[in-house]
């Protein structure tokens, strides 16, 4: 037991003093889900809105329910500014998207039958600022109709009854049809953001590859000569054998934790919260990608040739699976659920988006039968890796 752990932890130390390979293996996921997860980001983000109602009439109590309705929250951030002086001044340093002004003759206008209106000042960016128009044209369209219909019914009971419901309903309504491009049932990602998707692919791809860092490893020793004088100190052999393999496996959970948790608090990932089921499927598919290469490097017997087909097959099963363009699976006539990868992604992409477990421990199950019968392989093909003359 001492022998094992004292290989896997030197080896552990000898990965973390390979600069090249920890920004290959943790920097350049890192990258790749940052520009791929920004450029097909198409959610519509909530606009700050600096708002001030200097109105204290009959209407203030309406339009503030409006403004701090919960079901506007995906529409606008409303920012409390406390005069109008202050909303410009927020709008033009960049503070807020969008502001509004209510002035405080709004209410004695309106309940007069007189056209009035809200003060706007539009920012920087135009979706924000067509975003917050659409929002407070739906509730100033309520007013206006309200005040043709006390021009045309009785007053009274028009200014009396008809404004204040009218009020009561633009506020209950949704103001504006917003639809993230990101989510829904014709989304590009199924119920994933874009970062959600690319994070999760990005991350069993890399995976894989750490798992490649065993095959690599034994294959640099033995053309060393290192596993050849290994083999003849008074130790059993398998059992260092098992510990090169195991600092690999440690070099990924590293790995993924280092992913995982960065995404998180850097890239505001939603992973589901299933931590326990994320670890069972990083460990699956770290053996299930150091199964493979060990599989691979027992044909093709040199560093350089198992490297060329392993990234091979790695980026074959990544591309098959969606994890380079979205969609490409359903054109692929079902190739991808041949893939480690495939098996991976659903899982993870079912615990982000919280949706049946059965889904996430279907593609559990099937990703450990891949890993098991890959490891079973690499175990009776592993004497033509480490062994000089096998």
């Amino acid at each position: 037991m001492r022998v094992w752990w004292t290989t896997a932890y030197y080896e552990l130390i000898k990965y973390s003093r390979m600069r090249s390979v920890l920004i290959i293996l943790i920097g350049l996921p890192l990258l790749l889900i940052l520009l791929l997860g920004s450029a097909f980001d198409t959610e519509i983000k909530p606009a700050k809105v600096a708002y001030f109602n200097e109105d204290q009439g009959e209407l203030k109590a309406s339009i503030d329910s409006f403004w701090n309705d919960e079901a506007n929250r995906h529409y606008v951030k409303v920012l409390q500014a406390e005069s109008e002086s202050e909303v410009k001044d927020w709008v033009r340093e960049g503070l807020a998207d969008y502001g509004v002004y209510i002035p405080d003759y709004f209410s004695k206008q309106v309940l007069a039958g007189d056209a009035s209106k809200w003060f706007t000042y539009s920012g920087r960016y135009e979706e924000k600022n067509i975003a917050a128009d659409a929002f407070v044209d739906r509730y100033m369209s309520s007013v206006n109709m309200e005040i043709a219909a006390t021009k045309t019914l009785d007053e009274a009971a028009a200014a009396g009854a008809g404004v204040q419901s009218g009020q009561s309903a633009a506020a209950s309504e949704s103001p504006i049809d917003i639809h993230n491009l990101g989510m829904g049932d014709s989304q590009f990602f199924g119920e994933t953001s874009a970062i959600q998707y690319y994070s999760a692919a990005y991350l069993i791809m890399f995976l894989l590859y750490g798992g490649m860092t065993a095959a690599i490893a034994l294959l640099t020793q033995k053309e060393n000569g290192t596993l050849h004088r290994l083999y003849a100190i008074p130790h059993s052999f398998r059992v260092i054998v098992f510990g090169i393999i195991v600092g690999a496996v440690m070099l990924a959970a590293l790995q993924a934790v280092v992913i995982v948790v960065f995404t998180t608090y850097f890239y505001g990932v939603d992973w589901g919260g299933q931590f326990g089921a994320i670890s069972l499927i990083c460990l699956l598919t770290t053996a299930a990608g150091a199964g493979l290469a060990i599989t691979i490097a027992s044909i093709a017997r040199t560093r350089k040739t198992t490297q060329t087909l392993f990234t091979i097959v790695v980026f074959s099963m990544t591309f098959l699976s969606g994890g380079m363009m979205t969609g490409v699976e359903k054109l692929v006539g079902g190739a991808n659920k041949l893939t480690i990868n495939h098996w991976a992604n659903i899982s993870l992409r079912a615990i982000m988006s919280e949706t049946n477990d059965s889904d996430v421990w279907h593609g559990i199950g099937i990703l450990t039968l891949i890993a098991l019968a890959l490891t079973i392989i690499a175990v009776i093909r592993l004497p033509k890796v480490v062994k000089q003359h096998a």
